[in-house]
């Protein structure tokens, strides 16, 4: 299974899934319920996470909340992996109860909330447990609606506010919302995610893409893969150039043996996907296909022995990288 990015930020909105190992059952009583949101209780107080709704279903769960602190990761630990050993305790199991580590999504402040609190909350609906979403007793949905007895780290208020001069008119207009969504069930409001990790506007997502640049982890993650920054081949020659003191005819030129800077613009720009393999040949001197394939496994097996070199093309790569994005 592909690992999932993880991105923790200082004041970070997410919404956060964990599924059941198989989409096997992770409660099976309301004692199990329970344990699982004092735990969540404590997770929210210790790291001061203001969750904005949540819903505990059979074999899965939904949070949608703020981290003060770049602590996403951490905390979700502490609840999964609290909870899954309370569980096997409890009912005399052993192994993995969880589908891997959760699923986080950053999502772009107050663009989504609406949205998402209302997602999380017609969860039971939509599996056909209840046909009125306050009416589930394992969800923030009731709190939305006047119950009383909401932690003190559930920020329905938060949501409410944006939706009428009033709580009585917000709370008016988030029952209409939610009988909308019992009726005609909306499209999913994560349809929109980027690399399955960011939920916002093209700006928000050109701005994360900026910030993450350097941040990323290996390329083996795809998410990671996804967000990085394409560079163009314009750029990499440019950086070529300007790292080997080169001219970009001369790189181009065919036929040019023991020309570093060219088998390296050949070798990024067929590693970034910027063009395709004719077109990188067509670039670089009418090269065919067999060719740029050649140059690349050539300079990749000196890479692997001559640090220096590597080096070089890591610092072409990350340059060229920075002025695509300073374009985007």
């Amino acid at each position: 299974m592909a690992r999932p990015l993880r991105i923790d930020l200082p004041d970070g909105v997410y919404h956060v899934t964990s599924r059941g190992l198989e989409r096997r059952e992770i409660v099976r009583d309301d004692r199990d319920r329970r344990k699982w949101l004092s735990l969540l209780d404590q997770v929210a107080r210790q790291r001061r996470w203001q969750v904005f709704a949540w819903a505990l279903m059979d074999n899965h769960f939904h949070l949608f909340l703020r981290t003060p602190g770049p602590d996403l990761s951490a905390g979700m630990h502490d609840l999964n992996s609290g909870y899954a050993s309370a569980f096997n305790r409890r009912h005399g199991r052993c192994g993995p109860l969880l589908q891997g580590r959760f699923k986080g999504i950053l999502v772009e402040a107050a663009s989504h909330e609406w949205e998402l609190s209302r997602y999380v909350h017609l969860n039971p609906v939509r599996a056909g447990l209840v046909a009125r979403p306050e009416a589930y007793a394992w969800s923030s949905c009731r709190f939305y609606l006047g119950e009383a007895g909401a932690p003190e780290w559930l920020a329905w208020e938060e949501v409410l506010a944006r939706h009428g001069r009033t709580l009585a008119a917000a709370r008016r207009a988030y029952i209409e919302y939610l009988a909308e969504g019992v009726a005609a069930p909306p499209e999913s409001p994560l349809r929109g995610v980027v690399a399955s990790t960011l939920l916002g506007s093209a700006d928000f997502v050109a701005r994360m893409r900026a910030w993450l640049q350097g941040r990323l982890p290996d390329r083996e993650v795809p998410a990671a893969r996804a967000l990085r920054v394409v560079p163009s081949a314009e750029a990499i020659e440019a950086t070529v150039c300007d790292e080997f003191g080169a001219r970009p005819e001369g790189i181009r030129k065919p036929h040019a043996h023991g020309n570093d800077a060219r088998a390296i613009a050949i070798y990024l720009c067929r590693r970034s996907g910027a063009l395709s393999l004719a077109a990188v040949g067509e670039r670089f001197g009418g090269l065919s296909g067999a060719g740029v394939s050649k140059t690349c496994a050539r300079l990749s097996a000196r890479l692997a022995r001559d640090r220096r070199l590597a080096r070089r093309l890591d610092a072409c790569a990350t340059a060229a990288e920075d002025m695509s994005n300073v374009k985007t």
